[in-house]
């Protein structure tokens, strides 16, 4: 937390390169006057389609990095001046690449984008201040593993949808998107489902079982047994972004899947049932917080060398590519070699691998343990891409080094924010212990 906020000025501008990079690449040239007032009337009145949506999607998830990003390497505790910086710096960054788009050749300014864009960075920013507010209260109230558990139950939930989506261990069919939406849902519908060899969905139950298991533990998080309320919220939320995903994929002229939904679906009853009954026993039988911590981890990262390393057929899909080239080496190159939804799933599944291994290193850190650091998440994200170089239908990118990395220090510099007005936990021993029952001890 300490380096973020001492390099905060070099984290922000790096990530305005970023979304620079992202924007402006291959944007050409062309300044006559002409052109440009017919790109600016373009830009003010656009046309809505299919393509907008997905632009849309991946504005969003672009800016809202900006807004945690702000949010993060601000003093603490974060304030709501905070958030209206980041959502005004955010507007003046999209209205720059915007203008700058009004003299390309090969790229499209849309007011559209500057909307988006405004709205990514006010939800990353809101949403950040959001987590860091209740992950204070919670710490405050004493944790399972350390740092609240919500926090890797929502990573491993959110890495299980984008799976659902966008699939790391075979192809979807892509039906077409030139059509409206009604008419893709309609085609695919009428076009019968693909049967999928068990070994397909491996990665799938894989990842639906743990987000049970993480589930569980974070509906018993402070005092090791369910609460109904949360548990009830987890349930709502967990089958609703299911169907939806499956809904989604549809939608966007994806072919269906042979009982997929329904595999998934109880993959994830059936890890949270296991886990409800088996999570208090490892509670008493493991009763240093970093020791759960670390176990948790390891079971993650295995997850994520099964997701990164299970044989995959991504390369005939548009704009990839087997085995390395310069363009893996280019950050943000992938993302702009793609212009489809499942890019925006993919670029989740990282995150959410990286929010998992970061949520472990941070409960360690949070209980005294302070090895392994984030050197370990970066190490972990660079093998997992380099070991892709082995299997058939894979390869490595940076930018997905850079986005699971990302995602790990997102979620430890929050950790060390939220603790820092719950200073009773820190001083607490790495046992399972309830901060409120200690805190006149200390």
């Amino acid at each position: 937390m300490a380096l973020a906020i001492r390099h905060a000025v070099v984290l922000r501008v790096a990530y305005l390169i970023c979304i620079g990079i992202a924007t402006l690449l291959r944007v050409g040239f062309d300044p006559t006057p002409a052109t440009v007032l017919l790109r600016l009337e373009r830009a003010v009145s656009p046309l809505m389609n299919f393509k907008d949506v997905v632009d849309a999607a991946r504005n969003v998830a672009l800016f809202a990095g900006w807004g945690a990003t702000w949010v993060l390497t601000s003093a603490t505790p974060t304030t709501r001046r905070d958030i209206v910086r980041a959502t005004g710096l955010g507007l003046l960054a999209s209205l720059t690449v915007e203008g700058m788009q009004l003299f390309s050749p090969a790229r499209e300014a849309s007011v559209l984008d500057v909307l988006t864009n405004t709205l990514g960075s006010l939800l990353g920013a809101g949403v950040l201040w959001a987590m860091e507010r209740r992950a204070t209260a919670d710490l405050r109230g004493g944790t399972m593993l350390g740092i609240p558990a919500w926090m890797s139950a929502g990573a491993m939930l959110t890495t299980a949808t984008s799976l659902a989506y966008a699939p790391s261990s075979r192809v979807a069919m892509i039906i077409g998107w030139g059509a409206t939406p009604a008419d893709r849902l309609s085609i695919v519908q009428a076009i019968p489902a693909v049967t999928l060899p068990w070994p397909a969905l491996i990665t799938d139950v894989s990842a639906w079982l743990l987000a049970g298991l993480t589930v569980a533990i974070a509906v018993s998080d402070r005092t090791g047994r369910v609460r109904p309320r949360q548990l009830v919220g987890w349930l709502i939320i967990a089958p609703a972004l299911l169907v939806g995903v499956h809904r989604a994929r549809a939608w966007s002229g994806l072919q269906r899947e042979e009982d997929t939904l329904l595999v998934q679906g109880l993959s994830f009853a059936i890890g949270l049932t296991l886990a409800l009954l088996l999570v208090p026993r490892w509670r008493d039988r493991v009763k240093a917080r970093s020791m759960r911590a670390a176990q948790l981890g390891i079971v993650v990262a295995l997850f994520g060398a099964l997701m990164a390393w299970s044989p995959a057929s991504w390369a005939a899909l548009p704009g990839s590519t087997p085995g390395l080239s310069w363009r893996q080496l280019v950050p943000m190159m992938s993302l702009f070699q793609r212009h489809d939804l499942a890019s925006v799933f993919l670029v989740l599944q990282k995150a959410g691998i990286g929010v998992l291994v970061g949520a472990a290193l941070a409960a360690r850190k949070r209980v005294g343990v302070p090895w392994p650091g984030l050197r370990t998440a970066v190490l972990y994200a660079t093998c997992l891409e380099v070991g892709q170089l082995l299997v058939p239908g894979r390869y490595p990118d940076v930018t997905d080094i850079m986005m699971t990395s990302a995602a790990a220090g997102v979620v430890a510099v929050l950790a060390a924010r939220s603790g820092r007005d719950a200073r009773v936990v820190p001083q607490l021993p790495d046992g399972d212990l309830n901060g409120r029952a200690l805190a006149g001890k200390f």
